[in-house]
């Protein structure tokens, strides 16, 4: 085959051989091209895009990064004002005190204290605390003493009404709420 080949280019003309060696040569660039850049392209595209969603991805993972330092910190803030586990803590009592320290403890109507686990190892405790007929500077010097709290308390509900009778006095439902690990 390879003789016949040979016999066949001798006998060609010079224009037929250069047109026969162009054909070949663009012919073999095109298979080079098809079968090895053009792969090559679009790998190098395909990477390309996967290296924009990475970077996008990284950016991301460096702001929930920041987001999850910050939290942590909160986290560890609220914390250190939590009572210990091995404290005499009691919210029901704090409040108690608080209500004698504002001059309101007379104008309790009811208390009644929640307890709830958490998930992780915390336990919240919340007091539902009814007052009737005390007057707005109470009520505002019983609210600072429970923010001036040691410890770190939340109001979650504060309902106020005026009395029908005396519109100075009110009614008035406080919820407060404590954290502490279990």
């Amino acid at each position: 085959m390879m003789q016949s080949f040979r016999e066949r280019w001798y006998h060609m003309s010079k224009r037929e051989r250069t047109l026969v060696l162009a054909g070949g040569i663009v012919l073999g660039l095109s298979l080079v091209f098809i079968l090895i850049v053009d792969p090559l392209l679009d790998n190098l595209d395909r990477l390309e895009r996967q290296a924009g969603r990475k970077q996008k991805d990284l950016a991301e993972l460096a702001q929930i990064g920041q987001s999850y330092l910050a939290k942590r910190d909160r986290l560890g803030k609220v914390e250190s004002r939590m009572p210990e586990p091995g404290s005499r803590f009691s919210l029901l009592t704090f409040m108690e005190e608080a209500a004698t320290t504002a001059q309101v403890r007379e104008r309790i109507t009811g208390m009644q204290p929640h307890v709830q686990s958490l998930a992780q190892g915390y336990q919240e405790t919340a007091v539902d605390l009814r007052l009737e007929g005390v007057q707005l500077p109470e009520l505002l010097a019983f609210l600072a003493v429970i923010d001036r709290a040691p410890y770190d308390l939340h109001v979650r509900r504060l309902q106020i009404r005026p009395k029908f009778d005396n519109p100075v006095n009110l009614d008035a439902t406080v919820q407060v709420l404590s954290y502490a690990k279990s």
